[in-house]
């Protein structure tokens, strides 16, 4: 049976991580591991994404293949001058395998909340117009404008608006990820920082569960150019979800509500509507994947 060899840039991150577990254990995939990237040298970027995408085309060989971008720091709270560091380097990905005649698929993981942030009319589906209102949302939708303009010659592009994402293995020093910081915050009683209403409305999506997703998009879209929005359906207040977070921890978790220059970039309403299919009945349950990451967090520290 052949299988697709898959390059997933940004294997190190949650997104990656999720993915790099979903593809060792399907047997459709075979994992390739490129080198690592310094993403502080641009002329770097550029030579070991040409030297990691030769690999995987040799290595492929007849074999389909894919890439995957999961790679990333920016967030809502970044600034123009870092989110165009990160499409530079995105941008220098897509020349690369532009400029060669090997037919393949590329897969962006984009973020449904920075491009539906001033959408009207929620919930959001893949016919709302997108409507950033931060430099992270103008960064994914140029992105997804890049991958669509200069791959589609030799890749089919498969676009995903990804809700927010949670999971075990975040990392908590970025400014994003509440669930994390809630769990930190309950663990070590530093108030956390909250700087939109607690009636604001997201859609979370276990980290393993949008990979799984992702991964049977690479494989059913193989042929057909899409955009999907990967969501669990389920929105919750930031209310309830922080009560979800104290019962689970059994702690009452110190709130402080401050401003910050990203609130205006934040929607108050950001329900989505999953592209039809994209739901997964077995998909985990919002309390389950808090307790993982919970037990996660706590494990980590008493390993420090």
């Amino acid at each position: 049976m052949s299988t697709t060899h898959v390059w997933v840039v940004g294997a190190g991150g949650l997104l990656g991580s999720a993915l790099s577990r979903e593809l060792n254990r399907n047997p459709h995939f075979t994992i390739f591991t490129g080198c690592e990237v310094n993403w502080t040298d641009p002329d770097q970027i550029d030579l070991t994404f040409k030297q990691d995408f030769d690999e995987l085309t040799v290595q492929a060989g007849t074999n389909p293949w894919a890439v995957i971008w999961a790679a990333g720091r920016a967030s809502t709270a970044s600034t123009k001058v870092d989110t165009e560091t990160e499409l530079a380097s995105f941008t220098s990905l897509v020349e690369v395998i532009s400029s060669t005649n090997h037919q393949g698929a590329f897969f962006l993981a984009s973020s449904a909340g920075g491009i539906y942030a001033g959408s009207s009319n929620p919930p959001f589906s893949i016919d709302t117009i997108p409507k950033p209102l931060s430099p992270y949302g103008e960064l994914k939708l140029a992105q997804e404008k890049l991958a669509k303009e200069k791959l589609p010659n030799n890749c089919t592009v498969i676009i995903g608006r990804v809700s927010n994402l949670f999971g075990p293995g975040q990392d908590v020093n970025k400014l994003q990820g509440l669930i994390s910081q809630l769990v930190v915050s309950a663990l070590t009683k530093k108030p956390i920082d909250i700087f939109v209403s607690l009636d604001t409305l997201r859609d979370y999506i276990y980290v393993d569960d949008a990979a799984k997703i992702i991964a049977n998009l690479v494989i059913s879209e193989s042929r057909t150019q899409s955009t999907h929005i990967i969501a669990s359906g389920q929105p919750v207040s930031l209310g309830y979800l922080i009560q979800l977070a104290q019962d689970i921890s059994r702690t009452r978790i110190p709130i402080a509500v401050r401003a910050h220059a990203s609130s205006a970039a934040q929607a108050r309403d950001l329900r989505l509507t999953p592209t039809d299919n994209l739901v997964n009945s077995n998909a985990t349950t919002l309390p389950a994947g808090i307790k993982n990451v919970y037990l996660d967090i706590l494990q980590r520290r008493q390993n420090a």
